[in-house]
């Protein structure tokens, strides 16, 4: 599942390239996401949610996550309510 975890950060991180041209900080969702799993904090429900997300959806999730708190905390709750509301 590391492959492909790594490519979906990676499709995650191509949105936020894109986006960073209307808020600077869309790095921040990415960083956080990215964090999230990589210290073994996200469970394998939030993998498979993660996962399963489509990636035409990223611009949506990004300007979701920095237009409420945006702690790591924070974006994280916002990602995991709509990864739930989505799956």
């Amino acid at each position: 599942m590391t492959l492909e975890l790594d490519s979906k950060l990676f499709e995650l991180q191509k949105a936020c390239a894109v986006y960073k041209a209307t808020d600077p900080l869309a790095d921040w969702v990415l960083f956080a996401v990215t964090r999230y799993i990589t210290t073994g904090r996200a469970t394998r429900d939030f993998e498979r949610m993660f996962l399963a997300y489509p990636d035409d959806l990223w611009t949506e999730m990004i300007k979701a996550c920095l237009n409420g708190d945006r702690s790591d905390s924070g974006i994280m709750r916002t990602m995991k309510a709509r990864l739930r509301k989505y799956s």
